[in-house]
């Protein structure tokens, strides 16, 4: 299942040069995650209160390749790669119309919260 969603780049979002802060398209991205879980059904807030798991972020994997500026409107697409017992990759993009941006594989984990440590996924996202 993929997701996607345009946005508008605003100047919060920029340097002094009005192109995009390269760490804002984290953002960017952890928003295309949120609603494709969503997009499929899953509740995070559910998870955290039935199952005590919550997920962290435990690699990123960036390829800049040119700026988003100022006003301008972006694409951001988002799949799921590879889902293991304990962990979630996506691959993330953002798009100015055709032309690739930035590229990204995202790994989230499953942890317990009882203990911070690394913990299966809930059987409502196992495949």
């Amino acid at each position: 299942m993929t997701h996607e969603f345009n946005y508008r780049v605003i100047y919060m979002d920029t340097d002094a040069e009005g192109v995009v802060y390269y760490a804002n398209y984290l953002g960017f991205f952890e928003r295309g995650r949120i609603e494709l879980l969503e997009k499929m059904g899953v509740d995070l807030g559910a998870i955290k209160d039935k199952d005590n798991i919550i997920f962290a972020i435990s690699k990123i994997d960036c390829n800049y390749k040119a700026p988003a500026k100022l006003y301008e409107t972006i694409r951001v697409t988002t799949e799921i790669t590879e889902i293991t017992a304990a962990r979630i990759v996506f691959k993330q993009e953002v798009f100015r119309e055709k032309q690739l941006l930035v590229s990204a594989s995202v790994t989230a984990c499953a942890i317990d919260m009882k203990n911070f440590r690394l913990a299966r996924l809930p059987k409502s996202l196992l495949p």
